[in-house]
């Protein structure tokens, strides 16, 4: 059985849930993390998932995540590292409205190094040849608000992570990054209008399951065995939108 470590799993309609639904219907083997304690869900009671609250921050949690993961994978018997936790809020404000340094600092400790450090922990895991790593970053790599210096320069720095990890382990462990744009992680609790809806070209706002559909696609190495080092945006076409003043 395939096994996969997916973080930021507690927020109950995030990508980070999504994603396990996704691997577990699969008939994956899935070990959830979270800062935060995580919220009961449907998976809960499957024999193929368990969860551990790890700081993706702290060398010690990240190792004791590795404890376990190698007593249930049974040594380098993991397939699929998923990076999705970090800090969602994209404005320095939102997480330190006081302290702009400290609050650029807290976004590249938890949403960059925080990746790195559990790609480096687990990398001794991966399956030689049959695994992947797959960073959910954003389109805010991309592009930008006013105020979304760290936020924006966190998911930058995961693409230049993504290519170097992946000739770093060029032959054993295939990276890639993910770019969600818009997508609905309230469960329909905080209403959209249907402007912005139109505003993405496919007609509608993103839902967690169109970012896990990615990462399932870049987990199969049937499907995207020859693909790595590289960024995927998943965004309704946002980004590639021309837009000028009326």
């Amino acid at each position: 059985m395939r096994v996969a470590v997916v973080s930021g799993v507690a927020r109950r309609a995030g990508i980070g849930r999504a994603v396990c639904r996704q691997l577990l219907s699969s008939r994956w083997r899935v070990i959830g993390c979270d800062f935060a304690a995580e919220e009961p869900h449907e998976h809960e009671s499957s024999p193929n998932y368990s969860f551990l609250r790890v700081d993706i921050r702290r060398a010690e949690d990240v190792r004791a995540l590795a404890a376990h993961v190698e007593a249930v994978a049974g040594g380098a018997s993991l397939h699929l590292l998923v990076n999705n936790a970090g800090l969602s809020s994209a404005t320095l404000s939102a997480v330190d409205p006081g302290d702009p340094v400290a609050a650029f600092n807290a976004y590249i400790d938890t949403n960059l190094t925080g990746a790195f450090l559990m790609s480096h922990t687990l990398q001794p895991l991966l399956a030689p040849g049959a695994s992947s790593i797959v960073h959910i970053a954003s389109t805010r790599a991309l592009q930008s608000e006013p105020g979304c210096e760290g936020y924006a320069a966190a998911k930058a720095g995961l693409l230049g992570l993504t290519h170097a990890q992946a000739a770093s382990l060029a032959g054993r462990t295939r990276v890639n990054a993910v770019l969600p744009g818009w997508i609905d992680v309230t469960g329909g609790q905080e209403p959209i209008t249907e402007e912005q809806h139109r505003w993405q070209w496919t007609g509608r706002v993103g839902q967690p399951d169109d970012v896990a559909h990615m990462v399932a696609f870049l987990a199969d190495g049937a499907l995207s065995g020859y693909v790595t080092g590289q960024q995927f945006v998943v965004d309704g076409g946002v980004t590639k939108r021309m837009h000028y003043p009326e």
